[in-house]
């Protein structure tokens, strides 16, 4: 040991990352048989890396009392190796991307429904421009991928708000706006001497005027069921529901045989286009709602933030900016099936 003023410093010779990445295996299996296996060396060979970090410290970092634990000084050391691990990582990270970020691959968070939507119009674009840039997704509901965020496993996400912003920057890419899709037989038969001048001026029918009709739904527990009930709410009416499901596809091609009518995000019919060009399902009319939500992409504030998560987050913003200029009601594709010029 060497004195510096009052700062006693000791030689690193028995810290290094190998013994760091040794003992974070240990202190997360809390038990050597396991961790050794892991790491496909000997038990023993494990037990020396770790006593020459306790030799190091001068005190113990394992209670090895069954069952095994972390001492206080264990929990210390564990903080701050998986920080060096992560500081250590991200220089990596960041030296390919100085070198070569076109190389370089990211990874993104999603839902299955928005990915249905969105990877269609992002990714061949993204892939044309970075051939070499692989781009990983990982899906789940909202919940599991701001817990992903929030542990560095996807570098960002595309979705709403966060519910827990705290350390994570969002920058709104788009609006995703709520339509009602129906089924032109539904409106035939419920709806005889109204449909023609509904379907005229679909900017002026609100929800009230299909209060008659079936509604399939989403669920209640997920965003877009509670969305269709509170928009029924401010109707005034109390919706005839012949389905509810979790999976947004099964109820889109429910409404698409004329089951029912349905409310949805607009963005959501993207990955039916050839299917209702091409199909003979009934006619379906879109009726935009007075309801939006703000679509945002989201990533850790304090964390490097790769070159090509940074060009990829600019498409983003560069699709979300056709979509939200884009009418609500007027896809092509619908228009083309309504037969209006």
């Amino acid at each position: 040991m060497a004195e510096t003023g009052k700062r006693v410093v000791k030689k690193a010779g028995n810290l290094n990352l190998l013994n760091l990445e040794y003992f974070l295996i240990a202190a997360e299996e809390l038990n050597f048989t396991r961790a050794a296996g892991r790491l496909h060396i000997a038990q023993q060979s494990l037990s020396n890396h770790i006593t020459k970090l306790e030799e190091h410290f001068e005190t113990p970092l394992f209670d090895r009392t069954p069952p095994m634990s972390l001492t206080p000084a264990g929990l210390c050391f564990q903080r701050h190796a998986r920080l060096l691990c992560q500081s250590l990582d991200e220089m990596e990270l960041e030296i390919q991307d100085i070198k070569d970020f076109k190389s370089s691959e990211i990874t993104l968070g999603i839902t299955p429904a928005r990915g249905a939507c969105y990877l269609p119009m992002l990714l061949p674009k993204f892939r044309a421009a970075f051939p070499s840039m692989k781009v990983n997704v990982v899906e789940g509901n909202a919940e599991q991928l701001e817990q992903l965020l929030s542990e560095a496993r996807v570098d960002l996400i595309i979705g709403r708000y966060p519910k827990n912003p705290l350390g994570l920057t969002c920058e709104l890419v788009w609006k995703e706006q709520y339509v009602l899709i129906v089924p032109q037989n539904l409106l035939e038969t419920y709806l005889p001497d109204r449909w023609e001048e509904l379907c005229a001026h679909p900017e002026k029918a609100g929800l009230k005027d299909f209060g008659a009709l079936p509604f399939l739904a989403s669920q209640k527990d997920l965003h877009t069921g509670t969305i269709f009930h509170s928009c029924c709410s401010k109707a005034g009416i109390t919706p005839n529901i012949v389905l509810e499901s979790k999976n947004i596809n099964i109820t889109l091609s429910l409404c698409f045989e004329g089951m029912g009518a349905l409310v949805c995000p607009n963005s959501f019919l993207h990955p039916f286009r050839y299917q209702l060009r091409t199909q003979r399902t009934p006619r379906l009319f879109v009726f935009p709602l007075h309801y939006n939500d703000d679509i945002m992409v989201s990533y850790l504030s304090g964390k490097y933030f790769p070159v090509g998560a940074q060009k990829f987050k600019e498409m983003i913003q560069e699709v979300g900016a056709v979509i939200s200029n884009q009418p609500v009601w007027e896809d092509q594709f619908l228009t083309e099936k309504r037969g209006i010029p």
